[in-house]
């Protein structure tokens, strides 16, 4: 129960930093059971909790495990195995070091979310690398906020977590959500040939995808999907600038479908089909390399072959 109340503190004190700078509270904290209703601790406090049927895992950001013995866990709960193996899309699972149960998904389209088993037997719970439930908690939002929000949340709930070596948590790759957005960018602008979606892109960032989302559009301006919109749209329009190359082949090479449906976005969002543009193009190119001497010849011949009227 304590270990409980101090990931929901970490939390709580992240949404009021987030409401403190005038941005929106990013979590919600759910306490879920086997079978849901209440349950009593050996210390006879009771919580009220949701029954874990209810939800699938993708409802999550992230999940935390409370257990009497995480080594076992994998191969011991029965419940919780099943309600694993009832999330479709997922192939298989492991335990990893710091006690991180690893989801691996058959379906690309489906978020990883991340599962953290810690042992909650004795009074100071922590998990296999001696790392307690808050430091899970404060490396989950170091990830989606910034450094400087978590190690202040260490320091108001009294942790050592500011001074700890970031390779207790993971594999020493935190980085700030800001530099994770941007990595996903290019990411997207390397990737904008083939058929990719926000949920890889997320995917590739280890990021969820409703988190993703959020922090990109706030990073951009423009949600994921419109980002790489607008890289296949540059793509696009440079190849109908300067080459040669069918609408349809355009089309394939910008990962936009064929060529119908290449036209039909390209109309609604400038107006004009592919090929009208690609006709406008080299009518300014034309009109912008003219010579003065070829711009006075030309107007010379216009008034030449004019009507002569009075």
């Amino acid at each position: 129960m304590a270990s409980t109340g101090a990931i929901g503190d970490a939390f709580r004190l992240a949404n009021e930093c987030k409401r403190t700078a005038g941005e929106e509270a990013p979590y919600r904290f759910t306490v879920v059971s086997d079978g849901g209703g209440l349950v009593t601790s050996s210390s006879g406090i009771s919580i009220w909790t949701q029954g874990l049927e209810r939800y699938c895992l993708a409802d999550f950001h992230a999940f935390f495990v409370a257990c009497r013995d995480v080594t076992e866990v994998a191969e011991s709960n029965d419940r919780f195995l099943s309600w694993i193996s009832l999330q479709g899309s997922i192939a298989s699972f492991g335990m990893q070091q710091g006690a991180n149960l690893a989801v691996v998904c058959n379906d690309p389209l489906q978020s990883i979310v991340p599962i953290f088993l810690f042992d909650d037997s004795g009074d100071a719970a922590r998990t296999q690398s001696n790392v307690t439930p808050t430091d899970l908690a404060l490396a989950q939002i170091e990830r989606d906020i910034n450094t400087d929000t978590a190690r202040k949340i260490g320091r108001i709930l009294q942790t050592g977590y500011a001074e700890k070596n970031r390779s207790e948590f993971d594999d020493g790759n935190i980085t700030t959500t800001t530099e994770k957005i941007r990595e996903a960018a290019r990411w997207i602008k390397e990737n904008y040939s083939k058929a990719i979606s926000v949920a890889q892109a997320a995917e590739s960032v280890a990021m969820s995808k409703r988190n993703f989302q959020r922090r990109f559009k706030c990073e951009f301006g423009m949600t994921p999907l419109e980002y790489l919109l607008r890289t296949r749209f540059e793509i696009v329009r440079s190849m109908l600038k300067n080459t040669d190359l069918p609408v349809d082949k355009i089309a394939r090479r910008c990962g936009m479908g064929d060529g119908n449906r290449l036209g039909r976005l390209f109309k609604e969002r400038y107006g004009m089909s592919p090929t009208q543009f690609r006709a406008q193009q080299h009518v300014d190119a034309d009109e912008r390399w003219l010579t003065p001497e070829e711009s006075w010849s030309a107007a010379t011949e216009m008034l030449r072959q004019a009507p002569l009227t009075l």
